[in-house]
């Protein structure tokens, strides 16, 4: 019998073994510990060398990143509206609609939109726009238009690439292995079962810890200043480190709960009270400007999207493209493989078409529903002359000026409480996402109806936040780990690479083939 028939040969189904690849397991964590020991024995060098690196990352290979950027959106375009956009990812759909949505939605934002939408335009505005001077409206409008394209399509894009390949794999092929290596088995082989997937398993929980480190340190600094703003406290170490234990405890929680008792449940919660409080903002505030600000917005954005999505501003080289386009690109890379398997596992018996629309479509109009309201509401109290939010950033962190605006609200201390118990849940479903798919990495077979060990999800959650608070005890700023994610994002794009071409090679070559189970090399 040759290779290729041992190879289509169908096997008994592996039945509800959750035992842990130790390799992976101790080497991702072994990798994540020495790396943190020397950033946390010599903080100040470890953070000049960060920055140097972010530096290179941002601009000599920002080039990169925007390329990549278009290529996956045009791939997803393939996906949605070609020969595979009715193909389905299993046999029967497991969470509604609205919990699918909610689950990508919260797993893949976190505390991000939160910050961004709010406060985004405001550091837009220090930047000339398309030859529009710094601080001009038009360059106002710009920087509206351009928060939604940063968490739009093109965005979404990139955390959606590897869903496709992931899910044929984990649900058509019925391959009982949800992780990332093998979704570049089309290229690697066999080999993906031995140290090339291992090294790829390996980098991609590295670099998801790093990248997840983002969402504390745009978050928590938001808790903290809603805490002191309502409450007089002072903002110190002991109440981000509180807020940080809190943090940890919801999401290991929901962790043990699972995706279908916990996460689903939490981030159905945290849709509902974000909605709630957009349309606060829509009613309390400037209806009419917001409204009109949000057809000004979205227009600049629809027609100028192309421009957008390509403009490195060579000749004037004002440093926008480079401190946020390819901020931003990047950021989304470090985070595509996880949101990919994420996405992947969630969207079980549904098509094609959906898995990538949703993200691409659904997504990006609920983060710009965030930019619309929360970030035009703030640009209202600029041009109206009630707070000069634009100075304000140039001094003060970007937590404490969202504060400053919710003042100009009614019922502001409520609201900030609530905006404020929003961050903490966005940063708690994020990492327990984060979590699921660290341990699901680290399992050697998992069905479809299968979760990783509790033990398993637990140990990663609680892992996530000893990085972070190793930064707090030196007395580090949380800010380096947001820097550190950028820079892990580079390898990471190999691995996006790898895993796109192994899916297209094998759909070349065998189509799109169904199985009952697939035969695993042990």
């Amino acid at each position: 019998m040759d290779n290729q028939t041992k190879n289509n040969e169908l096997a008994p189904c592996p039945t509800g073994r959750k035992g842990v690849c130790k390799i992976c397991f101790y080497g991702a964590f072994s990798l994540i510990i020495a790396t943190c020991i020397p950033l946390l024995t010599y903080p100040k060098e470890g953070e000049l060398i960060i920055n140097k690196l972010f530096k290179f990352v941002t601009v000599q290979m920002g080039w990169l990143y925007m390329l990549a950027a278009i290529g996956s959106f045009a791939l997803i375009l393939w996906f949605a509206f070609g020969p595979l956009s009715s193909k389905r990812l299993g046999d029967k759909i497991e969470y509604s609609t609205f919990s699918w949505i909610g689950m990508l939605f919260c797993a893949g934002v976190g505390a991000g939109i939160m910050f961004g939408g709010s406060i985004d335009w405001a550091y837009y505005m220090a930047y000339p726009m398309h030859g529009e001077p710094a601080g001009s409206w038009k360059a106002a409008e710009w920087g509206t238009a351009y928060g939604m394209f940063h968490w739009g399509p093109i965005c979404w894009s990139i955390y959606a690439i590897l869903a496709i390949p992931i899910g044929y794999s984990y649900y058509v092929k019925k391959v009982p292995i949800l992780n990332i290596s093998q979704a570049c088995k089309g290229l690697l082989g066999e080999r993906v079962h031995g140290w090339p997937g291992k090294i790829i398993d390996i980098l991609f929980m590295t670099g998801l810890v790093a990248g997840s480190a983002t969402a504390l340190g745009l978050g928590i600094p938001i808790v903290a200043a809603g805490v002191v703003s309502v409450t007089g406290l002072e903002h110190s170490f002991q109440l981000e480190f509180g807020i940080l234990i809190f943090v940890t405890l919801i999401f290991s929680i929901t962790s043990c709960l699972g995706l279908k008792k916990g996460l689903s449940k939490l981030s159905d919660l945290n849709v509902y009270i974000a909605l709630g409080l957009m349309l606060f903002v829509f009613i309390a505030g400037p209806t009419v400007f917001l409204t009109d600000m949000a057809i000004s917005s979205l227009g600049l954005m629809i027609s100028e999207i192309v421009t957008m999505a390509t403009w490195m501003d060579p000749i004037g080289n004002k440093g926008f493209t480079q401190d946020w386009t390819v901020f931003y690109y990047a950021w989304f890379v470090a985070y595509a493989p996880f949101m990919s398997l994420f996405i992947a596992k969630i969207s079980r018996g549904r098509t094609v078409r959906e898995v990538v629309l949703g993200p691409v479509i659904i997504a990006s109009l609920g983060c710009g529903c965030f930019y619309l309201i929360f970030g035009n509401f703030g640009l209202y109290l600029q041009i109206t002359g009630q707070l000069d939010a634009v100075s304000m950033v140039q001094h003060l962190k970007g937590a404490t000026v969202i504060m400053a605006i919710a003042d100009f609200l009614p019922f502001a201390s409520l609201y900030k409480l609530v905006f404020s118990a929003v961050t903490a849940i966005s940063m708690a479903t994020t990492f327990d996402a984060v979590s699921f798919a660290l341990a699901a990495t680290t399992t050697t077979m998992l069905s479809p109806d299968e979760e990783p060990a509790r033990w398993n999800r637990l140990f990663w959650a609680i892992s996530l936040g000893l990085v972070p608070t190793g930064i707090m005890l030196i007395d580090g700023p949380l800010s380096v780990l947001q820097t550190a994610s950028i820079v892990v994002g580079l390898p990471v794009l190999g691995i996006i690479i790898i895993g796109v071409t192994a899916f297209l090679k094998e759909y070349k070559s065998t189509g799109w083939v169904e199985a009952r189970c697939a035969p695993i090399n042990k």
